[in-house]
């Protein structure tokens, strides 16, 4: 038995001195370091490890080579011949500042096959993993950024840019709770759904609109990111204005003659920017709903609120332990008069900034 795993290895040694020796003659530098590093790597790579190091050496090497063209993005992902670029999935998760990239039918030795070369300026790491026959990379990145993808031959190249230099103005829109978070919960009536509900609304009252505004949430399903990564986002982008969703509820959660709706902002906000989006916000939200005002207030003890460094509010649309505005809540015509509200009140406060 010995003896057939030592012949065993020194078969598999033997085959790797062959093919090592015939890339060295017959490909150029890039692929012979792919090669080296592979030999190298081999039982670690597609586990879920790190190659942004193996990203770098593979660029440098490029660099130094004779044949070097000028790259046409920040990043080159080269694909197998038997993939299409409409065979995989590119996703940009603002929420994580992750952008996500699906191939399917590679391996592990994807990376060294295929190196991916580029600037890592913007990137904090790259994880390669396989699951299901899949290949999934994740780049993680230092700032939220919009792509832009260039295709040419086999080759998809890659930008980040700077969302500032897309966009005249910039929003985050915040739908409350989520996943394992219902929020307020009445009558099998959660109020994550109804927050996400609004948020939607308003989604497709920005897409429709003619203005430059980059808008961005902090989710569109039914995921929970922490408070940390919701006031983040908004942070990371240097936000014009930040608004969060939200319906209330009465203390005890029991059902009461209590209603109406108010608006939270940032007493700290000096500026009194704060103050004069939540005012734009209730203002309309009145006036669209015909609500009972319960006025804008402090929501300083909210720490989503306390965080935000551009003008924030926090809306609460209704109370969900009120019956006729539970009623009113969970219907579609009120749920599309709130989203209009709120969409309004977000323009005239920047059209408000610029003086307009």
């Amino acid at each position: 038995m010995e003896k057939k795993v030592v012949r065993g290895a020194a078969a598999v040694m033997l085959a790797l001195t062959i093919l090592f020796s015939f890339v060295l003659l017959n490909f150029p530098d890039l692929h012979v370091f792919a090669l080296q590093k592979q030999l190298e790597y081999s039982t670690r790579i597609g586990h879920g490890d790190s190659v942004l190091a193996l990203m770098r050496e593979e660029t440098s090497v490029l660099m130094e080579s004779s044949k070097t063209t000028k790259m046409l993005g920040q990043l080159r992902l080269e694909l197998p011949g038997d993939i299409h670029e409409d065979d995989i999935a590119i996703e940009n998760h603002y929420i994580d500042q992750t952008v996500q990239i699906k191939i399917p039918g590679i391996g592990e030795s994807y990376f060294f096959d295929y190196p991916m070369i580029g600037s890592s300026d913007h990137i904090d790491d790259i994880i390669y993993e396989v699951e299901n026959d899949e290949g999934v990379i994740d780049i993680m990145l230092d700032q939220v950024y919009e792509l832009d993808l260039t295709v040419q031959e086999s080759y998809i190249y890659i930008d980040f840019i700077d969302p500032h230099e897309r966009y005249d103005k910039i929003v985050v829109i915040d739908a409350g709770h989520g996943g394992s978070d219902p929020g307020a919960m009445k009558q099998k009536i959660s109020e994550k759904d109804i927050d996400l509900a609004i948020v939607r609304k308003m989604m497709a009252l920005f897409e429709a609109s003619d203005a430059n505004i980059g808008v961005y949430y902090t989710r569109t399903d039914d995921s929970n990111p922490s408070l940390e990564q919701r006031v983040q986002l908004a942070n990371l982008l240097q936000a014009d204005l930040f608004l969060s969703v939200h319906n209330n509820s009465t203390a005890s959660g029991r059902m009461s003659g209590i209603h109406g709706t108010e608006v939270m902002y940032r007493v700290s906000d000096e500026s009194g920017k704060s103050k004069a989006f939540a005012q734009n916000c209730l203002d309309a939200l009145l006036w669209n709903l015909g609500s009972q005002s319960k006025g804008v207030v402090a929501g300083d003890e909210i720490y989503i609120v306390r965080t935000a460094q551009m003008p924030v509010a926090l809306a609460e649309i209704g109370f969900m332990t009120n019956q006729e505005e539970l009623d009113l809540l969970n219907s579609e015509e009120y749920q599309q008069r709130a989203a209009q509200a709120l969409y309004d009140a977000m323009i005239k406060t920047l059209e408000d900034e610029n003086g307009e």
